[in-house]
């Protein structure tokens, strides 16, 4: 079993790797210059050396067992911590080197265009920014797939580190022209006529606001029509624009909307607040050029003259 894994002999476990890859024996023995029976013989000797098929044979092509999967998972898993370390010793330069980081996408809207101008300061920076909910945040940084991350949520993993970053308040948002006055705005039964434009971190945000300052009243989400949806961050405001409902969003994303005329941010009764976090692995240091992307969130997040 896979218990074994920790004596692999690595160059059988590259050439599987390098097989799984290109789903065909010719290719990998052209890739690896190998001859195609040296590449079989790595595949049976790896097998023996696990004890458990990897592959079934499906006439001159093949698919990956359980094992197959799980070893592949884990070969591609070494690769990866293999070339992080290579890269951390021989080379830490401040000014070279991808910057994987992710967030929210109202925070990849604030902080994106400012990592560009970075990166265009220091070309051999290469910004690679990913909108993502917490889960997948959290995710990626156990997974080595980003290393910087921002969530809502701490505790998220023993794994990590958390550096809180302040607040942001969230935002009921309608139509500028549904709004008269702010007794209007906050009307329950005005809001349920108007509808709900969904996103999606839409009813999570809703449920935490209406539900704060609206008591019995709000009976839940469902008891809202919903108007309609839409994922892409930059339009969520579009439709409430033109009147066809309100939403719910952290005030960040309503400060970024072009046409902030044409809605109104409504400071409710209670506000709610969403906390920030800034995430890392705990027991891997940070590469040197991470630290002007730190110091930006910082700056932008918890000192309010920077905005």
């Amino acid at each position: 079993m896979l218990w074994f894994v920790s004596v692999l002999n690595q160059q059988w476990l590259t050439t599987f790797l390098a097989l799984a890859e290109t789903g065909h024996f010719t290719r990998t023995a052209e890739k690896l210059f190998m001859t195609q029976p040296g590449v079989s013989q790595h595949i049976h000797k790896l097998e023996q050396q696990i004890g458990e098929p990897l592959l079934n044979r499906i006439g001159k092509g093949f698919e990956l067992t359980r094992a197959g999967s799980l070893l592949v998972e884990y070969g591609r898993k070494m690769q990866r911590q293999e070339a992080a370390l290579l890269t951390a010793i021989r080379h830490d330069d401040e000014y070279t080197g991808p910057c994987r980081i992710a967030c929210s996408g109202s925070l990849a809207m604030l902080f994106y265009p400012l990592f560009l101008k970075r990166q265009r300061q220091y070309p051999t920076l290469r910004v690679m920014l990913e909108a993502a909910p917490n889960k997948r945040i959290i995710e990626g940084l156990q997974q080595d797939t980003i290393d910087l991350g921002i969530v809502t949520q701490a505790g998220g993993a023993s794994e990590l580190a958390e550096i809180p970053l302040g607040a942001q308040p969230l935002c009921l948002v309608l139509p500028a022209g549904h709004v008269t006055d702010r007794e209007t705005a906050l009307n329950f039964e005005s809001l349920r006529q108007l509808g709900f434009i969904n996103h999606p971190d839409g009813h999570h945000y809703a449920e935490q606001l209406l539900g704060r300052n609206f008591g019995d009243r709000f009976r839940g989400m469902d008891a809202i029509p919903q108007h309609g949806y839409v994922n892409q961050l930059n339009q969520i405001l579009l439709p409430v624009s033109l009147g066809l409902g309100f939403t719910v969003l952290p005030e960040i994303a309503v400060r970024l909307y072009a046409d902030k005329q044409s809605v109104y941010c409504v400071q409710p009764a209670s506000p709610v607040e969403e906390h920030l976090f800034l995430v890392h692995k705990r027991y891997r240091p940070l590469s040197a050029r991470y630290q002007w992307f730190v110091d930006c969130i910082r700056e932008q997040l918890v000192d309010p003259s920077s905005r």
